[in-house]
């Protein structure tokens, strides 16, 4: 019973602190571990329920706190279930003319260089943006410029690199640090295969830790949102955010920049960790604003990194 008690009121302190709105790395942490909080505290639940001996009134005031932080964290993470409505419509002529775009995460320490482009010439995107790349990586996947002649460059040794690989022509790029003058970010304007001008924000913010401001990262997710709105283009931001898709940050991201969670009703897409499967979330994300709808989504398969890439097919709506 003590123990059962100790091990309750842990999950309940995580529920409560999770549910907080500072900006601190270790309530993020925990607002990022909802889903597995609310998968411990049904664990616990259900033992709770099959003691044999009538339960005392500790346990039964245990169990109706469990209940109540269980509906909490279940509505916090709903609309990342089956249960919920989709939030990005889905294209009705699946043979229409997509964008297919693609998003990795490499790990700058992992040197299955083969692996990412094998992934790349099996789905062959139209655009990518992969994160954590240095001066090895980018010598390593240079055959991608042959497929990909447009393309814009950031190889960093801190883990915070990026590179942008398009079949589409640019009609402008340039690379910003939001923030941080050692965290780039990209905004780019690609011309479409129908002509048309796509606004596209590469992300990679710093992850919440006792040694990065988590103010910055939500500073400069709030920053790219505002940037979507300086014009009335079709917009897509991606990367890996270092944030799930159920915090404030990115609802306050979504709400300022009114772009879609192509998710929404459709799945969690856990993309990290990829090594560890009990300690896994969706950090790596995509968002595009109203003129597009979703041809497909696919998580892709692990090659080395500690991130799966993420795969996105989207149409522009005519």
């Amino acid at each position: 019973m003590t123990l059962y008690l100790i091990c309750g009121t842990i999950l309940l302190i995580t529920t409560l602190i999770s549910s907080v709105s500072w900006r601190v790395w270790w309530v993020k942490g925990f607002n990022a571990a909802s889903w597995h909080i609310l998968v411990g505290m049904a664990i616990l639940l259900a033992v709770g329920f099959c003691f044999s001996a009538p339960p005392s009134p500790g346990i039964l005031a245990m169990q109706a706190a469990l209940i109540i932080a269980i509906i909490y964290q279940f509505l916090k993470i709903l609309p990342f279930t089956f249960l919920h409505k989709t939030e990005l419509k889905e294209a009705n002529d699946q043979n229409i003319k997509s964008i297919r775009c693609m998003a990795a995460n490499v790990r700058m320490s992992n040197s299955n260089y083969a692996g990412i482009l094998s992934l790349i010439k099996k789905y062959k995107p139209n655009i990518i943006l992969l994160t954590e790349t240095n001066g090895e990586w980018l010598n390593a996947i240079e055959p991608l410029q042959a497929i990909y002649p447009y393309n814009l460059l950031q190889p960093q040794e801190n883990t915070y690199g990026m590179a942008l690989y398009s079949q589409y022509p640019f009609l402008h790029a340039e690379t910003n640090f939001l923030v941080d003058k050692k965290v780039p970010s990209f905004h780019v304007q690609i011309i479409s295969p129908n002509e048309k001008i796509i606004q596209f924000i590469g992300l990679h913010p710093r992850p919440p830790a006792p040694w990065t401001n988590a103010e910055n990262k939500d500073l400069e997710l709030i920053k790219a949102a505002i940037m979507t709105n300086w014009n009335s283009l079709p917009s897509i931001v991606s990367g890996d955010l270092n944030d799930v898709g159920w915090s404030r940050a990115t609802r306050e991201f979504k709400q300022i920049s009114g772009l879609l969670d192509p998710r929404i009703g459709r799945g969690f897409f856990n993309t990290y960790n990829a090594l560890i499967p009990l300690f896994r979330m969706p950090i790596d994300h995509f968002f595009v604003s109203h003129h597009f709808k979703l041809v497909k989504m696919k998580r892709l398969e692990k090659f080395g990194s500690d991130h799966f890439p993420v795969l996105v097919e989207v149409t522009l709506d005519e």
